[in-house]
């Protein structure tokens, strides 16, 4: 489906005010329930859930590790069914940044302070005038080095190896995929998915000075893997928070 430049352009701000602040009336109003993110093969795995459900789990996955998000679109360009939109991401980590490589062992990168701003080019195509298919080109390399997960350094090693003796690393798996899923879980009921979900419990999105979680998950929506079922992840019994 072909739209005007005008059009794309208020679609791709709904799409990224959304996507910064996890408000789901917005989103609904941009994104297809058939929407698919093919940039969610590395997110939890709610992030791959079709429609609306998918967006706010995905959302909710970068707030969890970015306050301050936002997404500032710098130039845009629609032609047929697809728009593209060189746009600049800005954020300040806070919070765990949990990487799920297909296959692999899921990376957390724990909270520095800093701060981070990034170009990106985002691609999405159309569908019945809203968004329904999305895939991006990102500066990852800059924004991990400008967060200071990079280059390596026996500062950046202890780091991360310290996450693993703290029990850090495990809690923080734990929480992406407890918040993501909540989010995705919580639309469910509300906007059509083409995925059924068995309706959970919407939990606020808090942050807190100490990464806290369970020692046992919280309940899932119906299909979301346990820390058993993600590579790697264990349940640490006792294990203490991360010092900041």
């Amino acid at each position: 489906m072909s739209l005007t430049n005008e059009r794309a352009a208020v679609l791709a701000d709904q799409h990224f005010a959304a996507l910064a602040a996890g408000d789901a009336a917005l989103a609904a109003r941009c994104i297809h329930p058939a929407h698919v993110n093919h940039m969610a093969a590395d997110e939890p795995p709610a992030c791959t859930t079709p429609g609306v459900a998918g967006f706010l789990a995905t959302s909710a996955w970068l707030r969890l590790a970015f306050s301050d998000l936002s997404f500032q679109i710098i130039e845009l360009t629609a032609d047929g069914d697809r728009t593209m939109a060189h746009v600049r991401m800005s954020g300040r980590q806070t919070g765990p940044f949990v990487v799920f490589p297909p296959g692999a062992r899921p990376a957390v990168f724990a909270p520095t302070g800093r701060a981070f701003g990034v170009r990106q080019v985002h691609v999405f195509r159309h569908r019945a005038g809203r968004h329904g298919e999305h895939i991006a080109v990102r500066d990852d390399l800059s924004m991990m080095t400008q967060l200071g997960h990079l280059p390596p350094s026996p500062k950046v090693a202890w780091r991360m190896a310290r996450t693993a003796l703290t029990g850090y690393r495990a809690r923080a798996v734990r929480e992406a995929i407890r918040v993501s899923a909540d989010a995705a879980a919580g639309v469910a009921a509300a906007v059509p998915s083409h995925r059924s979900l068995r309706a959970a419990p919407c939990h606020e999105l808090a942050r807190s000075p100490h990464l806290t979680m369970p020692v046992a998950p919280p309940a899932c929506g119906e299909g979301w893997p346990g820390p058993g079922q993600v590579p790697g992840v264990a349940v640490e019994p006792g294990a203490a928070p991360l010092p900041r």
